[in-house]
This record gives C-alpha cells, sequence and structure tokens, in this order.
C-alpha cells in the first residue's frame, strides 16, 4: 500500500512517500518509493506486549484525518538484529497509519507520561525464548 507521510519520521523529514507491505501478521516493511533508502522494519505493538496504550493528540488524530480507531494502525519501527532477540524497538515514537486515507505519522509521545515506551527497548524483554526454542 502506498502511504504519504503528514508528519516524516524523526531524521528522514525529507522522505514522505513510502509502500508499507506486510511481511506476516506480525511484521511490516515500510521502504521509500522514490530511493532505495531508507527501509525499516516495523513490528506490531500487541504481539509484544498488552500495555501499550496511549492517548493520540487531537492535532495529530486530525492531520491524519482519523475519524475512527478502526481505521487506525500503530506500528512501531524494529532495529534488527542477529540473533532476532537482540533486536530493539522504539515504543516511544510510534507510526500511525490511516488505512483508509493511505496517511501515516510518527508520533513522539511523553517520556514522563509513558515510562515504560523506551526508544530502544530489547526485544528479549517482551519475549520468552524458551517457548521459542525446540
Amino acid at each position: 500500500m502506498d502511504i504519504k507521510a503528514v508528519m516524516p519520521i524523526l531524521g528522514f523529514e525529507e522522505t514522505l512517500h513510502f509502500r508499507l507491505e506486510a511481511i506476516d501478521e506480525i511484521f511490516y516493511q515500510l521502504t521509500n518509493r522514490e530511493a532505495e533508502a531508507p527501509s525499516f522494519t516495523l513490528i506490531q505493538p500487541a504481539a509484544l506486549r498488552d500495555d501499550y496504550i496511549f492517548d493520540l493528540p487531537k492535532g495529530i488524530a486530525e492531520k491524519l484525518e482519523l475519524t475512527t480507531i478502526e481505521d487506525a494502525m500503530v506500528l512501531n519501527i524494529m532495529i534488527l538484529q542477529n540473533p532476532l532477540e537482540n533486536s530493539h524497538i522504539n515504543f516511544i515514537a510510534p507510526l500511525i497509519f490511516n488505512m483508509k486515507k493511505g496517511v501515516m505519522a510518527q508520533v513522539v509521545l511523553d517520556s514522563v507520561k509513558y515510562p515504560t515506551f523506551g526508544l530502544a527497548d530489547p526485544l528479549s524483554k517482551f519475549i520468552n525464548l524458551e517457548e521459542h526454542v525446540s
């Protein structure tokens, strides 16, 4: 799906046109439509934690033209490492998508209001490796 950033990803303010593709039910790839870079691996936060709830500022909801929660999808940027459990997730600055309108915004949450949402939380903090080992 083609996506336009109405509020760009921090550090990539010039990149506004992306393609969002599902890798599976949890992971997504967000790639620049106009060049080879940047490319981001994204993850659905609900797959890792059930406490990932925050208030979306009204101004951002307006820029995204969100009228119902059903139109929104929240994904987080993941920095992949090998092995996978050494990967990190940015929970403090989620990407919010309006799937009906094809737009997205990165939101930087208040770390005082959301102290458990880190900039680079290790994946190993949220998965039980013993469950995944045969």
